[in-house]
């Protein structure tokens, strides 16, 4: 009992020392152009408003977001994220008028910086439900340094006003409806599973429109659980909650951008045409044997290059070549080919855009965390060599993302460099890998992992209790502006906040990390 309060402090603490200031003690204001501020827009737009009208939010850049067939001001940005974040910002702008809370930001940005948190410790749960649902056993600790070691979470932790911890949600909620259909005997709550399961495929494309891998979720968990996949494919609550998911997705698209459509290529082309060459020639038959070479030097990359390839930063998601590799050998043919045409989509979005897409890691492939999670453990957890990369890379792929710009080395270009794919392009770093024992060895680095988080935080106020935070560290390193400005805004956040953070964390933690797999 002892080693596991422990070890669960010990989480706490690294969780801690993970949740970022970054993005969290400056507000995103009206009117910016990037794709933070676009989702964020959403969710202020559907939390506070009530409505689809982005002319208040994004007043002065008309210009790059007007939509000239319907006139109206648009994200380019799928709206989905928003919609899932805005119970938060609707909680707090009531807390907020209610006792008129102050801070260094408002509540209504703190709650939705919190809102990703939620929704990537839900999703855990999710998963572990859903193998609990399949009687699929796990550990605990295997299944987080999986996860942790992906860099998901720097999209929860860090840079929350994106759309990867929604999607990452989305999935593990279709796999856990999923395994819930699965071992339904009750007819009217199946009934209700199904009809949900079906209307929830369209809705989640709203967070991203290229995931159609949603669909074929239930599928895939059939198969593995060995049902038959008319079971749920053919169920007429399934088909009546898909046609109406697809009839509200489509209403959406035309009253947001004035078409009626599944593809988000059209809207997304008009503005991002640099990769346009690169969508287009996969349609060209008489490139058929170059877009074969072009497609494998891309996978090439994806796997093993210094610039976030799988193979080193997210082993889980580099066993997808082995999960479809292992139902061929199996003859599991179905499961084969709908594992290849899951995993197309994902990979082939980053092969087009031939970049990591400006952040950390292969973002546009975490979506497929949750599926490969329960994969795994269903199929090559007895394979020790499996496990020991599993294990040991991931470990490897955390201390990755854990030194993410601490030190130069370790941070995305500013200026326009060469990246992996041999493309001129800001924001890459081609020897990423090659440079992290540099930053292993810098003291800095572990400075700014520690002082740049949430615990990080709660030493400087306790600190200040006693004495001048600025005298303490003048004794280790030079007193930037930087660090005087980190400085004040940790001693300004409140601690009601605060404390509110380090709860939240402890209650769904104690569900996470305590949980036991069910006889």
């Amino acid at each position: 009992m002892k080693l596991k309060s422990i070890y669960f402090f010990a989480i706490l603490g690294l969780i801690f020392s993970l949740l970022k200031i970054d993005y969290r003690f400056e507000e995103i204001p009206y009117g910016l152009e990037v794709d933070d501020a676009e989702y964020y827009y959403s969710a202020i737009t559907i939390g506070l408003d009530f409505d689809l009208d982005f002319s208040n939010q994004m007043e002065g850049v008309e210009n790059r977001y007007l939509n000239k067939e319907i006139k109206k001001v648009v994200p380019f940005h799928p709206i989905g994220s928003g919609i899932l974040a805005s119970p938060f910002i609707f909680i707090a702008s009531i807390i907020q008028n209610l006792f008129n809370t102050g801070g260094l930001t408002s509540l209504i940005y703190f709650m939705y910086s919190v809102a990703p948190v939620f929704y990537l410790l839900v999703s855990i749960l999710l998963i572990q439900k859903s193998m609990n649902n399949l009687e699929i056993r796990y550990s605990n600790f295997l299944l987080l340094i999986a996860i942790f070691g992906t860099g998901v979470s720097y999209y929860s932790f860090d840079r929350f006003s994106m759309s990867h911890v929604y999607e990452f949600f989305a999935t593990s909620f279709l796999i856990f409806l999923s395994t819930k259909s699965v071992n339904e005997k009750n007819k009217s709550r199946l009934n209700n599973i199904n009809f949900s399961l079906g209307f929830l495929m369209f809705l989640f494309l709203t967070v991203r429109w290229i995931n159609y891998l949603f669909f074929l979720i239930p599928m895939v968990i059939y198969l593995i659980s060995k049902s038959s996949i008319r079971k749920i494919y053919t169920e007429r609550p399934f088909i009546f909650g898909a046609l109406f998911g697809l009839i509200l997705f489509l209403v959406h698209t035309k009253y947001l951008y004035g078409i009626y459509t599944l593809n988000q290529a059209p809207i997304l082309l008009s503005i991002e045409n640099s990769f346009s060459a690169n969508y287009s020639r996969f349609f060209d038959l008489d490139m058929f044997f170059e877009n074969i070479v072009f497609l494998f030097h891309g996978l090439k990359i994806i796997f093993f290059s210094q610039e976030f390839g799988i193979f080193f930063f997210a082993p889980i998601l580099f066993l997808s070549f082995v999960f479809f590799l292992f139902a061929l050998i199996d003859k599991n043919y179905l499961l084969a080919f709908s594992l290849l045409i899951l995993y197309i989509t994902p990979f082939m979005s980053v092969i087009v855009t031939q970049n990591t897409a400006f952040s950390y890691g292969y973002r546009y492939l975490f979506v497929l965390i949750p599926l490969n999670i329960l994969l795994y453990f269903k199929y090559l957890d007895d394979f020790k060599i499996v496990k020991s990369y599993l294990f040991i890379f991931s470990v490897i792929g955390f201390v990755l993302y854990l030194f993410f710009e601490t030190t130069q080395g370790t941070s995305l270009s500013d200026g326009y460099v060469i990246n992996s794919f041999g493309m001129e392009t800001r924001y890459s770093n081609p020897n990423y890998l090659s440079n992290l024992p540099e930053a292993l060895l810098s003291l800095n680095a572990y400075m700014h992992i520690i002082f740049t988080s949430f615990f990080g935080v709660l030493i400087i106020k306790f600190l200040n209790i006693f004495t001048d935070p600025i005298s303490i560290f003048s004794q280790f390193t030079e007193i930037t502006p930087e660090i005087s400005n980190l400085v004040f805004d940790s001693i300004k956040f409140s601690w009601s906040r605060l404390l509110f953070l380090y709860l939240f964390l402890f209650y769904f933690l104690n569900f996470i990390i305590r949980s036991e797999l069910k006889k």
